[in-house]
């Protein structure tokens, strides 16, 4: 890796500060659940709002709240607010419950009714407050309360947020939303007997037949889309979020966009942070699949790109790429998979939308970075050896129908080679994390492995230091903590 000498001498300081900072949250956290429990009750006059470490949840509180939102009518009264597990949850962070909410109606004490809440919240301790500090998580729930968010096309992209806390110095966040998977729940139950064509939403990567976990046998394989319109559609969708906000200059004054401070060149010290931890993980996972113990087989290229981008990566190359003016910027999602989608089909007069959530890593960065990321991540090799560049055409197409640029100023071609360079930039440090981490397995390590090498191949021949190490999630490396 390249030398990182000029932060190396300050960053156990900073570290320790951050630590120092850490505590300082979980005692103001600690003092607050104890002020809360004292002072409010969670059945009897107007509740609090909740908080990470909360044990239930205050129904006054949330009757005010979902009324105010519209999310069910003015009157109504909750009867219950049960916290549900969430099966098939594979995220890396944050602490997420299913809340099912049953209420009734003025004047009709015996018709009940439900609204499915989900509620994602990070954990109330220490270390997590410090991993939440340094990475910046708490963007996701300052994005959904943003203008930006509001304002974000296409309209169908977000799920309705009901409820949001986040404070980045804190270290913590809450957000109630719905329950995109139980849209219209209601509505599709009284349907089914009608046999009308609305579907239950779908989690999209059910469609390209979820990586090596597979489809649930009560998912319908189907009545879902083919892989290549589903592909299409993805692309389509983030041409209309990535147009709205296309080198617009304004994103660099929210800081708190994930990767704001590195366009203007700051927050060295954590990017450097991440990048060692990556680099110390990848060793070990080449460690560990030399010593036979964890099946997994590198090719010599593959292992030859990961090598060399991780001798070659620094600051200074990453600060050369991001003021390149040839190259777009935009706002993207961050952490774009299908595994971060719903394919909302549950309405009979609408055309079927995808529905995105975990917005933990929004940022400013280069667009095609988003749809190679899903491709490596999702879709069989079969379909995008076929089928890429044409869902990238059609991306291209629909930014210039919304007048993001001219064809002259970005070029279809400039445009695919930033999609095979993006898409593997995207992978090359988080692969260095995934192949050693704890309880990883190793199929899923080969197959990302797999996913990537055949993604390369897509570009050619290529120069040598054609793919650098630029976008990391942030987080300490592990001589630190």
């Amino acid at each position: 890796m390249a030398s990182t000498t000029a932060t190396t001498l300050y960053s156990p300081l900073t570290f320790r500060l951050l630590s120092l900072q850490s505590a300082v949250a979980q005692a103001y956290a600690n003092a607050r659940r104890l002020l809360l429990a004292t002072f409010y009750s969670s059945t009897t006059g107007s509740g609090h709002a909740p908080y990470p470490g909360d044990t239930e949840m205050s129904i006054p509180w949330l009757t005010a709240t979902l009324q105010a939102k519209g999310g069910i009518p003015h009157g109504a009264t909750i009867t219950s607010a049960d916290f549900l597990g969430l099966d098939g949850n594979r995220g890396l962070a944050g602490v997420m419950t299913k809340i099912l909410v049953t209420y009734t109606l003025p004047n009709s004490k015996d018709d009940t009714h439900q609204i499915h809440l989900i509620m994602k919240r990070s954990a109330d301790k220490r270390s997590s407050r410090l991993g939440n500090i340094i990475s910046g998580s708490s963007r996701e729930v300052i994005f959904y309360g943003s203008d930006i968010a509001k304002d974000l096309l296409p309209s169908t992209i977000l799920p309705k947020i009901y409820y949001t806390h986040g404070s980045i110095w804190l270290g913590e966040y809450v957000v109630v939303m719905e329950d995109i998977k139980k849209r219209r729940a209601e509505e599709l139950a009284q349907d089914a007997n009608n046999n009308t064509s609305g579907k239950p939403p779908v989690d999209v990567n059910f469609v390209f037949g979820n990586q090596i976990w597979g489809v649930p046998d009560s998912i319908d394989r189907a009545s879902l889309p083919p892989s290549a319109d589903m592909l299409d559609q993805m692309f389509l969708t983030a041409a209309e979020m990535h147009a709205q906000h296309w080198n617009d200059q304004s994103l660099l004054k929210l800081d708190w966009l994930k990767s704001t401070g590195w366009y203007k060149g700051s927050n060295r010290v954590v990017w450097e942070w991440s990048l060692q931890a990556g680099a110390v993980r990848w060793e070990k996972g080449k460690a560990m699949s030399a010593s036979g113990g964890f099946d997994v087989k590198y090719s010599d290229k593959f292992v030859k790109i990961m090598d060399s981008a991780f001798k070659r990566a620094s600051w200074e190359r990453l600060q050369t790429r991001l003021q390149d003016k040839t190259i777009p910027f935009t706002l993207t999602h961050g952490d774009f998979h299908a595994a971060n989608m719903i394919l909302d089909c549950s309405s009979a007069t609408e055309a079927p939308s995808i529905c995105m959530y975990d917005w933990s890593e929004v940022c400013i960065w280069e667009p095609t970075t988003d749809l190679g990321q899903t491709i490596i991540s999702d879709v069989p090799v079969a379909v995008f050896k076929t089928h890429a560049r044409t869902a990238l055409k059609k991306y291209w197409d629909r930014l210039i129908d919304l007048g993001a640029f001219k064809p002259e100023t970005y070029p279809f071609e400039t445009c695919w080679k930033s999609f095979l360079r993006g898409g593997i930039e995207k992978w090359l440090w988080m692969f260095g994390i995934l192949c050693s981490y704890p309880g990883m397995p190793a199929n899923a390590v080969q197959y990302f492995h797999d996913q990537m090498l055949a993604f390369i191949e897509l570009a050619g021949d290529v120069e040598e230091d054609f793919y650098d190490i630029t976008t990391v999630v942030c987080y300490p490396p592990s001589n630190l903590q």
